[in-house]
């Protein structure tokens, strides 16, 4: 093969691999998008609430109810951002079609999360981790649920 071959080649190469990661580029305006980042801190946030309970971190009473706090202002953020899927946004999303051929129950289990995170929030006050340790098992159940019934894996 000659160096202008070899040139072109890789110079081909490159190109494609520019294009394909162009195309697989999520849109930081897209509503897809914008949830899959509230998600994400209220899985880092909920992870470090966890660890605290189970010992994997040293229990901060005071940490554990800002998270808490955290989370619940989090658990009203995404929930708009679910807007009928848009053939011009090709972001990839999990979540199934039955959110918006069933949003009655899609509702539900917005409002299930959202008042076991209030409880959560309220029991985090008491610092008292034993009373702690059943809500947010809770919350995690409602969060398990909804995924179970609207996210594709």
């Amino acid at each position: 093969m000659t160096k202008l071959s070899l040139a072109r080649l890789t110079g081909s190469c490159t190109l494609l691999i520019v294009l394909l990661a162009a195309c697989s580029h999520e849109d930081p305006n897209s509503p897809v998008y914008k949830r899959k980042q509230v998600f994400k801190e209220m899985l880092r946030t909920s992870q470090s609430m966890r660890d605290m309970l189970k010992g994997a971190k040293a229990w901060d009473a005071q940490a554990f109810r800002s998270n808490a706090d955290k989370l619940q202002q989090l658990a009203q953020q995404p929930w708009p951002l679910f807007v009928p899927p848009d053939q011009n946004d090709h972001s990839k999303t999990d979540a199934k079609a039955s959110i918006w051929s069933h949003p009655q129950d899609f509702h539900a289990a917005q409002d299930k999360l959202l008042d076991n995170v209030t409880r959560l929030k309220d029991v985090a006050a008491t610092g008292d981790a034993d009373k702690i340790r059943p809500q947010f098992s809770a919350m995690e159940d409602s969060c398990s649920a909804c995924h179970k019934a609207f996210r594709e894996f």
